[in-house]
């Protein structure tokens, strides 16, 4: 079995693999504000460094999220390959 079976297989792991990739962006983007906070709050006090906190909170929560979903879709995406492949396999066994 060849052609469109196999180029589906490739699409669904490339978002597999771009889905893994936003996970690890996500993961080092919420590093990085995380730092950011640390830093600021040592150097500014009171309003401005407690919105300054909420507001990488809040964006915390969203990326927190998204890293989780991405993490969700990557492995159903992997699933999916791997059925299309087991399927591929499979049938092309049934027909040799």
């Amino acid at each position: 079995m060849t052609g469109k079976h196999e180029y589906e297989i490739g699409d669904i792991r490339g978002l597999e693999s771009a889905l893994k990739q936003l996970h690890g962006y996500c993961g080092d983007l919420q590093a990085q504000a995380m730092a950011a906070t640390t830093a600021v709050s040592g150097q500014w006090q009171g309003l401005a460094n407690a919105e300054f906190v909420n507001a990488v909170q809040t964006w915390q929560v969203g990326a927190t999220l998204l890293t989780a979903h991405a993490e969700y879709l990557a492995t159903w995406a992997g699933y999916a390959a791997t059925q299309y492949e087991q399927a591929q396999t499979s049938m092309k066994s049934s027909w040799a």
